[in-house]
């Protein structure tokens, strides 16, 4: 229970008032208090209590008594919240706001406005707790301000009793459980949590899935985001249809009030409208009087051509900012260098000879790609703008093709006899080519049989030269 201490300085009585509450004697008090400084209860719009007892004697003046009332106290201890002790650490103080976080948090209680309310008190016991300097002024004022919880004569400090959050839930959530050293993606709908009634915030981050030629060529993709919007009940005004915010009384429309302490004065920001110059007195209840709600809404992403695995972009959603990242798959065909691609074709021993055309598959489409002839394996090929988009700049990177050779390895007798005949011109060096005895005046293909026979002598042969031996 909240207690307010009313001061009666010097106050004159003509007469004995030793009975209860008087009237006469009520109404003088009140209206020679109401004009001292020291008026806690007057100033601050609290009750005052219904009974009144001076001890005066007649034609004598003392000093006032002190005489108090009480009003209720609507928010609970935050120690009681959080449900640990005066003495509590910030460690365990933590631990308690994450434990009772995480079992009212809305995801675990889909629809339960009991639950997300509690939430909302929990986040704002932490945040106050949580914080040493505001800790201290809880512990010293209290709930309703005054040391020990009541308020004093010239004690300016209202307490907590009218405390409101200025940080998100959703935010403060996010980060105690990032500290305590977990991933957001322990709650399995986290990213599908839309709105309730207490307007936590969306999700900010997506990860999109792309093909590698998605990324090349760029793509419009759908994805499901939750935004904010601007409350269709109310049409952003945060007040119940049929009904508009009003100026402040207490600031008169100005977001700021006088403070006093003692001989001080000091100008805050306004307890009532929190600085906003308006009050509301009936709250829309789509939006809780927020004026914006969550949602779940699909929109078109354009992802620019170029994009690269791991990239971020940032994308205005209703009245929000997005950021997407972007997870590009890997290609079987395609290796990327910056704006340049590789790819690997094969040939036929005779294109790679005599030269030739092959038909590849490029970024954006199939290119005919012209064989030089006497090409060897493993050349690189460039054709030039055939890369990918540069993302930061202008133009295309090249496509480098890589040219591998393709060896036959069933041969007809045709293409058999066709290729010893050309073995029969070519030279080898130093080394021997099967079925081909080697002659000062040329190669003689043989069959088989005077193969075999040849080959047992060439390997009862022990070459001097240890190049020639290394060779066989």
């Amino acid at each position: 229970m909240a207690t307010t201490r009313v001061a009666l300085t010097r106050t004159f009585l003509n007469k004995n008032v030793c009975k209860v509450c008087p009237t006469e004697s009520k109404e003088n008090a009140i209206r020679f208090a109401s004009s001292h400084r020291n008026f806690s209860s007057v100033l601050s719009g609290s009750p005052v209590c219904r009974s009144f007892v001076f001890c005066e004697t007649k034609s004598r003046h003392t000093q006032c008594r002190n005489f108090h009332s009480t009003g209720p106290t609507h928010k609970q201890d935050y120690y009681e919240v959080l449900g640990v002790s005066k003495g509590a650490s910030q460690k365990e103080i933590k631990k308690a706001y994450y434990q009772l976080a995480k079992k009212y948090h809305p995801d675990t209680n889909k629809g339960d406005k009991s639950s997300a309310k509690k939430f909302q008190e929990v986040a704002e016991a932490y945040e106050v707790l949580g914080d040493e300097s505001k800790r201290k002024q809880y512990d010293t004022y209290g709930m309703s301000g005054g040391p020990g919880g009541g308020r004093g004569p010239g004690q300016g400090f209202q307490g907590f009793e009218g405390y409101h959050s200025n940080v998100d839930p959703e935010d403060l959530f996010r980060k105690i459980f990032e500290d305590m050293g977990y991933k957001m993606g322990g709650f399995d709908d986290y990213q599908d949590f839309t709105s309730s009634p207490f307007g936590f915030r969306p999700a900010q981050e997506y990860t999109m899935n792309l093909t590698f030629e998605e990324a090349a060529r760029g793509v419009n993709k759908d994805i499901n985001v939750n935004t904010v919007e601007v409350c269709s009940t109310c049409n952003g005004s945060k007040a119940e249809p049929g009904s508009s915010p009003r100026r402040c009384h207490v600031c008169n429309g100005t977001g700021m009030e006088t403070v006093t302490t003692g001989p001080f004065m000091m100008r805050s920001t306004c307890r009532t409208c929190r600085g906003t110059r308006m009050v509301i007195d009936k709250p829309c209840s789509a939006c809780n009087g927020k004026g914006s709600v969550n949602m779940r809404k699909q929109v078109t992403v354009p992802v620019p051509a170029g994009v690269e695995d791991g990239q971020t972009v940032r994308m205005p959603v209703g009245q929000k900012e997005i950021f997407i990242s972007f997870r590009v798959s890997k290609s079987q065909t395609f290796r990327r260098d910056g704006a340049d691609v590789h790819s690997d074709t094969w040939i036929s021993l005779s294109q790679a000879v005599l030269g030739g055309t092959v038909r590849i598959r490029g970024i954006y489409d199939s290119i005919l790609l012209s064989i030089p002839e006497k090409t060897s394996s493993h050349t690189k090929i460039r054709l030039a703008g055939k890369g990918i988009s540069r993302l930061n700049s202008y133009g295309y990177g090249d496509h480098y093709v890589h040219i591998k050779i393709k060896v036959p390895t069933k041969l007809t007798e045709e293409q058999k006899s066709l290729m010893l005949a050309f073995a029969e011109t070519e030279d080898v060096g130093d080394g021997t080519i099967n079925g081909v005895i080697h002659a000062k005046k040329g190669n003689k293909a043989v069959n088989d049989t005077e193969y075999s026979h040849t080959r047992k002598k060439t390997e009862d042969f022990e070459p001097e030269n240890e190049e020639i031996k290394n060779k066989l």
